[in-house]
Parts: C-alpha cells; structure tokens; sequence
C-alpha cells in the first residue's frame, strides 16, 4: 500500500529531491524553506516526521542536512533514474535551468478539437506561469517535442497542463534514408552549366570538386548567381566547404550538426567514400511523402 502523504509533505520532498538533484549533495533544511516559501523550523519538524518514515535521511555534519530514500520516490510517484536523459525546457523562449520532465502524457486524444498534455516536471515550479508559452523535448526515445501555452499548474505534484499548440517528432532513422543522390561537377565548369545540371537532375544540392576537396553548392545560390549576371563564372567559386556525417547517423544528431553549422546541406559518406547529400528541403520531402503515405 502506497504511502499517503500530507500536502505539506509532498511539497517538501519534491523540494528536497530538486534541490538534490541540482547540487548532488545534502540539502540543508533552509534550502528547502527558501524554495517553498515556509518558515525553516516548520520544515525542520517535517523532516523530523518524514525521518520517522523512513522517507528522509539526515547527514550529520557542517555540510550535513538531507537526503531523499528510495522509499521517498516511491512516495510521490518518481522513479530514481541512474543516466537519465534531460529534457529541456524553455518557458517564453528563455530555458530553464535545472529543469527536467518525469512525465509526459495526452490527456484528450479523443477530443476533436483539443490536444492537451499534462507533464510533470522535476525542479522549481515557481518558473512556471498559466499564460506562459513553453516548449519541452525532445524525449530521448521517439524525440518528441511539444510546444504550447500552460493553462493548469499544480504546485502540490509538480504538474501543468499545457494546450499544446504543435505535437512534433524529430526522425531517428539513419540519414541514409533521406539523402538526395550524389551528383559531382568540376569546380571549372561555369555557373550555366550547373543550371543545367540541377535542373535535369532536380538536385537541391550538388558536390563541387574544388582544388580538390568535395565541396556543395545549392541550386538557390546557383539561380541567385545567374540572375547577378555571374553565369559565365566558375562554378567552384560559388562553393562552399562543409561537414560530412555517416550514412548510418540518426537524422535528428544530423540535423542537430546542420544547425550548429549553419548550413542547409551536408555531405554523407559511407567509409572513405561519399555517397549522397542531406539536405532540408530534401528531408522535409521524404517526412512529407512518408507521412501522406500513411493517411
């Protein structure tokens, strides 16, 4: 049989056990009070109450204060999870340090007009606000994430309600599966020519031998060079350096590199060898013709 705490119980321990979690130490009594907005003795007596219960432990010393049991998870419906996985949050488009979600579920799924989740969330629920917009994932398995307006909070549970405005999922299947074909040109070749050569191929992006290197250029920097008058040019000018990934990358790590370089293209190789390009529009292509074949 489940332990029934009080209210004031239940708030301190999920203090205790955020607090915990962030310094990975002992948690002083008056570190609990501050976070939840109690007098210190009044948080002492609880511990003393909650110790009793075998739910708290005490660490003697000047450095000493509290710690969780396993039995305090237990209490308030938190698995302690050895490596577990951090999934972010930004409320109002700033993140929130030290904030974690434990659980995630979707609470009108039979509703015709409504999609509402409700998350419980680990750390200091004085972030949260009814009004605020706020975005959480993406989960570590199927990398969810979900965005939207919070418009519940129950500080008692560490739980909000949010009217999820997108439900989104990033790919974790290999790059190989979404990767355009691998059409080079020599970087000698004029811009025309690479016209020519996007067009008849319907290429996004292309490799570019250039001084050697393996290099992209997109059909849109192509078009916009011909409409500067720059047809005549090398194409191998107009070409940019870039990162390659393995075939057999998940798309959302790759997707992640494009980000953190700024780039809408990537080279995907297979061993030494380059075998196609991962581009955006391309992805967006086969998630859209993926998920038409589906409805």
């Amino acid at each position: 049989m489940s332990l029934k705490l009080t209210p004031i119980q239940r708030e301190t321990l999920m203090a205790l056990i955020s607090i915990y979690r962030k310094k990975g130490t002992s948690v002083r009594g008056e570190e609990i009070a501050a976070l939840i907005n109690r007098n210190p003795g009044t948080v002492r007596n609880q511990m003393q109450t909650m110790k009793a219960l075998g739910l708290v432990e005490g660490v003697p010393g000047p450095k000493g204060g509290y710690k969780a049991t396993i039995k305090a998870f237990e209490a308030v419906g938190m698995e302690e999870v050895e490596d577990e996985a951090i999934i972010k949050i930004w409320v109002n488009g700033e993140p929130v340090e030290n904030g974690n979600v434990q659980e995630m579920a979707f609470t009108t799924v039979r509703h015709p007009g409504l999609c509402r989740a409700e998350m419980k969330l680990i750390g200091d629920m004085r972030v949260y606000n009814i009004g605020d917009k706020i975005v959480a994932g993406p989960t570590p398995v199927n990398k969810i994430i979900v965005s939207g307006e919070i418009i519940g909070k129950d500080d008692m549970d560490n739980v909000i309600l949010v009217d999820a405005a997108d439900v989104e999922t990033l790919p974790k299947r290999p790059v190989g599966e979404y990767m355009d074909k691998f059409v080079v040109m020599e970087g000698g070749k004029s811009i025309k020519d690479a016209k020519e050569k996007v067009e008849s191929e319907k290429l996004d992006s292309m490799a570019v031998l250039e001084e050697g290197e393996i290099r992209l250029v997109s059909n849109k920097d192509v078009f916009l060079s011909l409409a500067e008058g720059h047809g005549d040019e090398r194409v191998g000018s107009i070409s940019k350096s870039t990162i390659s990934v393995d075939v057999n990358t998940p798309l959302h790590i790759a997707i992640v590199k494009m980000r953190e370089e700024d780039t809408r293209s990537i080279l995907v190789s297979e061993g030494d060898k380059k075998v196609g390009i991962l581009n955006k529009v391309h992805i967006l292509d086969v998630i859209t013709k993926g998920l038409m074949d589906k409805i």
